[in-house]
């Protein structure tokens, strides 16, 4: 809508398309709750208050009278990808659940595609009613130790950052390359800078001189804060704190009543998801959030501050989004209940939010990325000394956490020399296939707290250059697991006594369904039922194995070019000692 538009539909020059009246309007800009009336222009907020010579004969009245009316929530980071569909299919619950504006990080489909891919992102977001506002991936891969589909240049961002939708620069996950001074990541950060453009951070445990270095580079934001103390740290020396309450990770009830008890100023926190599960997606999304938020403590005005004009200052967008304010957008929340945030109903620019069909068409190069030769049980095998002890280094899983310890283990080696897990103890193999075409690494290890007894489990999301992530108890099911997720171009795949219980195929990049959620979700549950069988426990299992191969998050990890430690950030061999 034009300038010129907005200021006639505001002076009544021309007449407004809707008036909400009646209801009491949740002031963001002054943590008022004022009795406004709303009219809306073209979907953009023309008239606030006394509305009424805004009114012409076609106006639609909406009678809002004994409700609130709150603005659109607001994710401020999230890789949608992590919903497993399309981002057409993720914005049918977000909108539904009354999150109307994201800030994506498409660095899995980033990942796979490359520059292509985030240009096919921004060209859907263009399509939608959900404000999806896009921050650039800046570390594609994350780092130099594991095999990536694509890369993301100097050049890719600039020529990126030209649409305007986009925010600002991805997570900088490759945090000693911005302290030790990497041209490539510094010279990425200027140009983000020299636009104007916020640079988002990621730099779990992070401190002192190097978390100095860290934000003198520009960097204004963390999720990944693992300990309260840090998080307040980062704060105290001028980051923006995103409390990160996701699907993997969760940080809501450990940091918001200590900063409440605290007494410190929220102003520069806000909320985030970082990764939302089909399952929890449909079941909620920002409201989630701010419902708990309320129930531990913090006002409705204050948690809906959070979840709404915190992120859009943040992000530069507040004269778009954020608000209830002249301008902006028509993204409507209107609330039957505001202590407990329960919502009736959810306008879109003005519009209902039911009213929004997926229709997004996609190029075939997406449905064709996993370039993998079928492998075969020796391929997984770890081979050493014959009838031998030896002291493996084993990557054990946290529950709820993305974070992983590097523990050590003793396995015996069968007469063939091969390393075999111990499933009474609960320590299996793992393996991750480079599955871009390129080089065909395959990395071999060992894990701890998946809690398989039998068969195998597998899929092409592997965080964050997607490559094929198996684990198993026995390695020809494991490589039926993988040879099956090959044939489907890409999925999640459970294997139990050498057949094929459980599938879902991902196609578009080996990551989304095209789907919409509720199906994939299904496939999902299926799924989760068939792990469980084989005795896993985990509460979110394939995200949790997901996370298995992301080489920016302490401890062990395990790529397709073999273990990596990130604390001394290289690769070790997983046999850490024969023993004699």
């Amino acid at each position: 809508m034009d300038i010129r538009d907005k200021v006639f539909a505001a002076t009544g020059k021309v007449k407004a398309d809707t008036i909400f009246f009646g209801g009491l309007l949740i002031n963001v800009n002054t943590k008022e709750m004022l009795y406004r009336d709303i009219a809306v222009k073209e979907g953009y907020i023309v008239g606030i208050g006394d509305v009424s010579s805004l009114k012409g004969d076609e106006t639609e009245m909406i009678d809002v009278t004994g409700k609130h009316l709150c603005p659109g929530l607001m994710d401020g980071h999230v890789h949608f990808e992590s919903s497993m569909v399309t981002l057409s299919q993720f914005a049918v619950p977000a909108l539904a659940h009354g999150t109307t504006s994201v800030v994506i990080d498409p660095h899995e489909i980033a990942n796979v595609l490359g520059r292509g891919g985030i240009e096919l992102v921004l060209d859907e977001a263009a399509t939608l009613p959900l404000n999806a506002f896009v921050a650039v991936s800046s570390c594609v891969p994350a780092t130099s130790f594991e095999t990536a589909g694509a890369s993301i240049d100097v050049d890719d961002i600039v020529s990126l950052i030209a649409n305007e939708n986009v925010v600002g620069l991805g997570e900088m996950m490759d945090y000693p390359g911005v302290v030790f001074c990497d041209e490539t990541k510094l010279s990425m950060i200027r140009t983000a800078l020299k636009e104007r453009l916020v640079v988002d951070g990621h730099c779990p445990a992070l401190s002192r001189e190097q978390l100095f270095g860290y934000m003198c580079a520009g960097i204004s934001t963390d999720h990944e804060s693992i300990e309260y103390e840090e998080a307040l740290e980062k704060l105290r020396l001028g980051m923006k704190l995103m409390i990160r309450e996701g699907s993997a990770a969760k940080a809501l009830d450990k940091f918001l009543p200590r900063l409440i008890g605290d007494g410190v100023s929220l102003e520069n926190v806000f909320f985030v998801t970082d990764d939302k599960h089909p399952s929890d997606l449909l079941k909620g999304y920002m409201d989630v959030i701010v419902r708990r938020a309320i129930e531990l403590g913090l006002s409705p005005l204050d948690a809906i501050s959070m979840c709404t004009i915190n992120a859009a200052k943040h992000y530069r967008v507040d004269h778009i989004v954020g608000s209830l304010s002249m301008g902006r957008k028509a993204d409507i929340i209107v609330l039957e209940d505001l202590e407990k945030f329960i919502i009736d109903s959810v306008y879109a620019s003005g519009r209902p939010v039911e009213s929004f069909v997926p229709s997004y068409e996609y190029p075939d190069t997406v449905f064709n990325t996993v370039k993998f030769d079928a492998v075969t049980a020796t391929d997984l095998q770890i081979m050493s000394d014959a009838d031998k002890d030896h002291r493996v280094r084993v990557i054990k899983v946290v529950p709820d956490l993305i974070v992983t310890e590097n523990e050590t283990f003793v396995l015996h080696s069968d007469r063939h020399g091969i390393l075999m897990p111990d499933v009474e103890n609960d320590v299996l193999s793992v393996a991750v296939i480079e599955r871009h075409g390129k080089n065909g690494n395959i990395g071999t290890g060992f894990i701890k707290g998946m809690g398989l007894r039998n068969g195998a489990i597998g899929q092409s999301i592997g965080h964050d250059s997607h490559n094929v992530v198996v684990t198993g108890v026995d390695h020809s099911d494991m490589a039926l697991c993988a040879n099956t997720i090959r044939s489907m171009n890409g999925g999640i795949c459970v294997v139990s006594n050498g057949k094929v219980v459980e599938q879902l195929e991902l196609p578009f990049a080996g990551l989304l369904s095209t789907l919409p959620a509720e199906e994939v979700e299904k496939k999902l549950t299926d799924l989760h039922k068939a792990v469980k069988e084989i005795g896993c426990a985990l509460p979110a299992p394939f995200i949790t194995h997901s996370f298995i191969a992301l080489p920016v998050i302490p401890s062990l990890r395990l790529t397709d070019m073999g273990l990596f430690d990130v604390d001394k950030f290289s690769l070790v061999s997983p046999i850490d000692e024969v023993m004699e």
